[in-house]
């Protein structure tokens, strides 16, 4: 019994870690409902396969399939898989070739080390309902980038447009058995924000402690404790939400993880799943032996068993002779259990807005190809709302980079232009639209130069340019083909006179 409330005890520290401690520590309440940290906390278990269900009432165990972890690495890799983005010191010119300067190339080369490990983090801020990026200038020039998924921030106020107009980050140090933690806490105001740093010590993990000088910890000591930056014009971070209303607190306007709406019935597979694994261990084939037929080790004093797999031949009391043998061998129940579970993967599938088969097996039933259509439009619309969603956060970082850049000389001067491209190819069949768009331009309804644009997507000036230089090549061989038949032909003419 005591044993009992002491877990339940450690799960709501757990629960109010890092929300009551900062408030503690700050004395800011933070507007999150009750409701609402303790779905942060659900989707921070269930990432990490610690679904509270894995531990049965009876003690038995429930097998996971992992659902969470794979339904947010799914739809990460989908979001970023086609994107492209250009950072370019202008609009592009007739000729479609877009300058450079100084300023362009440094944010383009930083940004290059945010997007080599975007998918990974985009998955954690799947999981928490959205994180936050917040770029910061190292002192060697650079610019590197912090991740914050929801789950670890500390909110206080919010905007008119649902924006984060307070928050507080948390950092925390480890030397060897003291904590040192961070509070970071970044307020807008207007055109201005204001970023103040405190710094706490401790020798509880889970507790911040006492306040003490940012000065004291080598790695902070070059921190200000207070800074204004005027002209921000906005936060200096981008915060991602993941596409979808919020279903745990409707009022609030915190995001939800992918898969908030499939909690239940991801439950509901990993029940399954272990009925599944309980009927191949259980219905194994297997011998019942009287035990007046095994031989007994002289040694352990055990009955031997025959040299084959030992978990094949069983000891029974038979109740008559040696040599009673009776061969355990149901018939497996697997195809009604592995349907059973298909069919709430399918469940689980309609609630994160993925299409059929992305975790159920695709191969159950037969599609025509505007069935096959139909079923992409539902993943095709999720991926493109969370990747406008994750297009407007790295927009806020590129801009709050380039404050950076100025305030710390990082680079020259300059303007710089954004572009993003997301490619559709999950919606459409780019085979099946090349040939159809040849069609079209061999009936003369399409041009050459709109083909080349959508097929390289190069611009108009691109395109036309190129297919210019075809054209001058091919008429400079036709010359040359000319030249080289001409003095066959001077030659026959002479002979026949």
């Amino acid at each position: 019994m005591f044993s009992r409330i002491l877990q339940m005890i450690r799960q709501v520290i757990h629960r109010m870690i890092p929300y009551k401690s900062i408030e503690q520590a700050t004395s800011i309440e933070t507007p999150l409902s009750t409701e609402m940290a303790q779905a942060l906390d659900d989707w921070y278990d269930l990432y990490r396969n610690m679904a509270p269900w894995r531990k049965g009432k009876d003690g038995a165990d429930v097998k996971s399939l992992n659902l969470a972890s794979q339904i947010c690495s799914t739809l990460a890799r989908q979001i970023v898989l086609e994107m492209k983005w250009s950072i370019t010191g202008g609009e592009a010119d007739e000729n479609g070739e877009a300058p450079e300067n100084e300023r362009s190339k440094y944010l383009k080369a930083e940004f290059e080390k945010l997007i080599d490990i975007l998918r990974e983090k985009l998955e954690i801020g799947l999981a928490a309902g959205g994180m936050t990026i917040k770029p910061y200038p190292g002192q060697d020039g650079h610019i590197y980038f912090d991740f914050t998924a929801d789950w670890s921030l500390y909110p206080i106020s919010f905007g008119d447009n649902s924006d984060l107009t307070d928050v507080i980050f948390r950092d925390v140090l480890t030397e060897g058995k003291t904590y040192y933690t961070r509070l970071e806490r970044h307020v807008r105001d207007g055109d201005s924000v204001t970023v103040t740093q405190q710094a706490y010590r401790s020798t509880l993990r889970d507790y911040i402690g006492t306040e003490v000088p940012l000065s004291s910890v080598p790695r902070w000591a070059s921190l200000e404790p207070t800074a204004e930056i005027k002209q921000a014009d906005g936060q200096l971070f981008g915060w991602y939400k993941v596409a979808a209303a919020n279903c745990i607190d409707v009022d609030s306007p915190m995001g939800v993880s992918a898969f908030a709406r499939a909690i239940d019935a991801i439950h509901d597979a990993d029940v399954q799943y272990s009925r599944l694994l309980w009927e191949y261990e259980g219905g194994e084939l297997a011998i019942d032996v009287d035990p007046m037929a095994l031989k007994e080790d002289h040694a352990t004093k055990e009955l031997g068993l025959p040299r084959l797999n030992r978990r094949l031949f069983r000891g029974v009391d038979a109740g008559g002779e040696g040599g009673n043998y009776n061969v355990f061998a149901p018939a497996f129940r697997d195809v009604a259990l592995i349907n059973g579970l298909n069919q709430i993967l399918r469940h689980v599938e309609d609630l994160c807005g993925l299409s059929r088969g992305s975790i159920s097996d695709p191969q159950v039933d037969a599609r025509t190809a505007t069935e096959l259509k139909i079923a992409k439009q539902q993943t095709y619309s999720t991926i493109a709302d969370n990747q406008r969603a994750l297009e407007a956060c790295l927009r806020d970082v590129i801009r709050a980079m380039d404050k950076y850049a100025t305030l710390y000389n990082l680079a020259p001067a300059g303007d710089y232009e954004v572009s993003f491209d997301w490619d559709d190819s999950i919606l459409t069949d780019s085979d099946q639209q090349l040939q159809q768009r040849l069609l079209l331009a061999t009936n003369g309804m399409m041009g050459r130069s709109e083909m080349r644009q959508w097929f390289f997507g190069e611009t108009k000036a691109q395109a036309d340019a190129a297919l210019q230089t075809i054209r001058d090549e091919q008429l400079a061989d036709q010359m040359n083909n000319l030249q080289a038949v001409l003095p066959n032909i001077a030659n026959g003419g002479n002979e026949a006179q």
